[in-house]
């Protein structure tokens, strides 16, 4: 049995304790509508101002001062293929703390059956654009 030093030990209580989750409001623009997001090391939530838009759920992994996001959805296509739309945000957090600005890109892809598997057919490349986050509060 291998001997855990004891800084290690307090370092593994002392993680989660270093994580917070930030509430944030997003200015409106023609493709968010506004609104607020809600980000901690490994989730992002982004509610819309715009009633017809769902809640959007993002894993996340955090690294140093940036957190990358995703949400992914996988459809069939008529012929018996797959389209692929992902959504990516690149969220910048200020030295110890708040995000201050997040990028997003929302690249998609059509894959058509290919022998045992897929191939992809066409992509369409995300133009990426940036907008700042304002009023955050932590919990």
């Amino acid at each position: 049995m291998k001997l855990i030093p004891p800084l290690a030990f307090l370092a593994l209580f002392a993680s989660p304790a270093l994580a917070q989750t930030w509430t944030c409001l997003v200015p409106y623009d023609e493709v968010n509508g506004g609104g607020s997001l809600t980000i901690n090391d490994d989730r992002l939530d982004f509610v819309s101002n715009w009633p017809h838009r769902k809640p959007e759920i993002m894993n996340c992994i955090r690294s140093g001062l940036t957190s990358e996001c995703m949400s992914a959805q996988l459809a069939t296509t008529r012929d018996g293929g797959l389209s692929l739309f992902a959504k990516l945000y690149s969220v910048t957090w200020q030295d110890d703390g708040p995000p201050m600005s997040i990028t997003t890109r929302q690249p998609s892809v059509i894959f058509k059956d290919h022998e045992d598997g897929y191939a992809m057919s066409e992509a369409f490349p995300a133009i990426a654009y940036t907008f700042p986050v304002t009023d955050c509060t932590t919990d």
